[in-house]
Formats: C-alpha cells, sequence, structure tokens
C-alpha cells in the first residue's frame, strides 16, 4: 500500500517508509474494498474522512431534476476523492461516487489529515496544490458550461485537449464522449462531420485531429 501511496498527490515527494511512518503507527484509517457498481458514498452526507482510491476507478455522479444521472468527474487510483470538502463548515459530498470496477479505498481521518499537515510541511504544501488544481479544473468547467451549443462544447474541449505540438485526441467510445458532452450519439456524430467538412478536424477510429486551432477558437467567439 505505501508503495502505491508515494504516487498519490498527497504524499509527492515522501518515500514509502516515511508514509508508513506517518500512517502505520495510528489507528485513524481504514481500507475498504468495493465491488463494480457499489455506492462508496452518497451525495450530502457527511466527510469526515479523507478517501484516497488506493486501486480502481470510481465517478462521481449527480442527478438532474430530471432523474438522469449526469458524470461530474472521473478519478482513478491513487487520487483523492473531494478534497475540497473535507475541512469547512458545509463538509458534505456533493456527488455520489460509485466504483466503476473493482476499487480499494483508504480512508483517512479528517482530524489525522489535519495533524499530519501540521507536522509535515511538504503534506500541508501538496494539499494546498491539490485544492488549487481543483479549484482551477472546476473553473474551466463552469466556462465550458456557459457554452449553449454542442459544436461549441466540442470545439473547447478540443483545444483543451490538444496543443500545437500535439494536435491529436485519442478517440474512446463514441458512447462515453457523447455521455460527456450530454448528448447523443447521433448529435455528435452530426458536429464531428460537421467540423471535417469545414476541414476544422480530421476523425477516424481512433483519434480526432485538429487541423485549425484558429477556426476551433472562431467557434467560441
Amino acid at each position: 500500500m505505501y508503495d502505491l501511496l508515494t504516487a498519490c498527490p498527497l504524499f509527492r515527494g515522501l518515500t514509502a517508509d516515511q508514509i508508513r511512518g506517518l500512517i502505520e503507527p495510528n489507528d485513524n484509517h481504514t481500507v475498504t474494498r468495493y465491488a463494480k457498481g457499489d455506492l462508496i458514498a452518497r451525495r450530502d452526507t457527511a466527510y469526515s474522512g479523507l478517501m484516497i482510491i488506493l486501486k480502481g476507478r470510481v465517478t462521481g455522479l449527480m442527478t438532474d431534476a430530471h432523474g438522469r444521472q449526469l458524470v461530474i468527474d472521473t478519478l482513478e487510483a491513487p487520487q483523492l476523492i473531494a478534497p475540497a470538502f473535507l475541512f469547512g463548515g458545509y463538509n458534505r459530498l456533493p456527488i455520489d461516487i460509485v466504483a466503476d470496477e473493482q476499487v480499494d479505498i483508504l480512508t483517512l481521518h479528517r482530524g489525522f489529515v489535519f495533524e499530519m499537515m501540521q507536522e509535515n510541511v511538504l503534506i500541508l504544501s501538496n494539499f494546498i496544490d491539490i485544492i488549487s488544481n481543483r479549484a482551477n479544473v472546476w473553473s474551466k468547467k463552469i466556462y465550458f458550461l456557459s457554452f449553449k451549443s454542442l459544436k461549441q462544447k466540442v470545439a473547447l474541449y478540443l483545444l483543451d485537449h490538444t496543443s500545437e505540438s500535439n494536435a491529436v485526441v485519442p478517440v474512446p467510445d463514441i458512447r462515453e464522449i457523447a455521455e460527456f458532452f450530454e448528448a447523443t450519439r447521433s448529435s455528435l456524430t452530426a458536429v464531428l462531420e460537421d467540423l471535417q467538412k469545414k476541414h476544422l478536424v480530421r476523425c477516424d477510429a481512433y483519434n480526432i485531429t485538429v487541423l485549425s486551432r484558429e477556426g476551433l477558437g472562431d467557434l467560441l467567439k
């Protein structure tokens, strides 16, 4: 477990032995295994312990007013789950957390996390970096949601996931991408075909290649 945690953002810069020395002497932690499809935590429940994924992948889901489940985030080991909601006056989970496959979760009691940050400035610095990075990600998502048309959302997604030096976005199952945009497969396919006709992108079975970043940028104006 401790070798795995050396790759966790919270313990970045620490060795496995150092992490073991922090965690093992205390009883303020648990490791729980979940099967695929298990509900790990429910929305609005008190978040009294920091959850770290040791193995597997989880999805954060939110149910809208029409009863549809929306995918908010997907996290893989060894990421932290909702660290920004561990402290503060409203420390409740904003989403449901569901196991995508067999998952092992390490939970560190909130008070113990606070003690670690007091005793080890590196952990404190790492935690601040994690919160700041998450805030940046969510600000981009809010900006993303400000666009109403699917074409604009696709253009922004492609610009965010490519660069001048790397213009290729690997394509998983088209259904997964459609769910990310909360769109049907047919509507997403129509948008990509339109972007291809305008020579802004090139699509094949495995990749989307951006041909004109400037052209995609014009769609956002």
